[in-house]
């Protein structure tokens, strides 16, 4: 599949970048009512797997275009096709991690769920941001609330994990040299628009001192980061459809490119933090062979439930 500007991040959970990883293990089985898959006899409903394809479906196509979903990748399956799967694996992961968590009594209770989406609300501006980010994007808020507590119990359950799991300074450095090249991180904004004409006008608005974030919010088309004042967090190389990482790494600290186009549209990058010595990095090192020692063990979780898949 393709890779949109959000690129991991445009599904929005943490569970999207770790399902990915993870290889398929089950094979199809004749349709079983109003089931799309179980998990060790724990079922995953149709209900279920359509609220979640209805909102990520809706997210893509404002990312990509309607059109977008029924293109075909280079595996010769539909967009479509690929996120319905890609949805699937999300929801057993997610129902593995629960079986897990249940015999280790791990549990969310709703006033942390709670407490987690606030800190979401603030960041995004207040309650009236937040609201009219969910009508945008035909988001309910029973859904953020439902995933949140999935997104902490997964949360719960790796951090229980790593307590037993420690990465050496030693193993640190040797990833950072062996991987060197590619472990540059940046922090970057964008403004998405569809037309030439249109990012012309927002750089001449940039040249004559306006603010990026406040332009970003008003005319970017990626809703999901326009929020946000344009912001796309930290990623590194890989992350982004092609021409806009290579633009993106050209550009030094606080710089911001000419209109670049790809896929999706216009863009004007803004480049706020270059993340590049293993001194700044070595923080992030860690997480990542964290993430994938508990990758790992998910692997292995996955590859030894009984897991029945139904959707047609």
């Amino acid at each position: 599949m393709k890779k949109s500007i959000l690129s991991l991040k445009k599904y929005s959970f943490l569970l999207f970048a770790i399902i990915m990883t993870i290889s398929l293990a089950a094979c199809s089985k004749p349709n079983v009512e109003g089931m799309v898959a179980t998990v060790d006899g724990v079922g995953i409903t149709q209900e279920e797997f359509d609220a979640e394809y209805k909102v990520y479906r809706t997210m893509f196509e404002k990312q990509l275009g309607e059109e977008a979903l029924d293109q075909v990748g280079s595996d010769g399956k539909t967009f479509a096709e690929a996120l319905k799967n890609d949805i699937l694996e999300k929801l057993i992961t997610e129902k593995i991690v629960s079986n897990e968590t249940e015999n280790m009594n791990i549990t969310v209770t709703d006033e942390e769920i709670e407490e987690n989406i606030n800190v979401y609300v603030q960041n995004i501006g207040g309650e009236a941001a937040f609201d009219e980010f969910l009508e945008n994007n035909d988001i309910p808020r029973e859904f953020i609330e439902t995933n949140m507590g999935k997104e902490i119990l997964v949360e719960k359950h790796k951090e229980k994990f790593l307590e037993d799991i420690n990465i050496s300074q030693e193993e640190a450095k040797e990833y950072f040299l062996e991987n060197k090249e590619a472990m540059t991180i940046l922090r970057a904004s964008h403004i998405l628009v569809a037309t030439e004409e249109e990012g012309y006008e927002i750089l001449e608005k940039l040249k004559n001192g306006e603010d990026f974030a406040s332009l970003a919010k008003e005319y970017s088309l990626d809703s999901v980061s326009a929020i946000q004042g344009g912001d796309l967090e930290y990623f590194g190389k890989g992350a982004m459809i092609p021409e806009f990482e290579d633009a993106a790494f050209e550009l030094e600290e606080g710089e911001i490119s000419d209109l670049v186009r790809t896929e999706v549209g216009y863009h004007i990058i803004k480049v706020t933090e270059v993340l590049d010595s293993y001194e700044e990095l070595e923080d992030e090192i860690i997480k990542i062979l964290e993430e994938q020692a508990y990758i790992d063990m998910l692997q292995e979780l996955r590859n030894n439930a009984k897991v029945e898949k139904y959707l047609k």
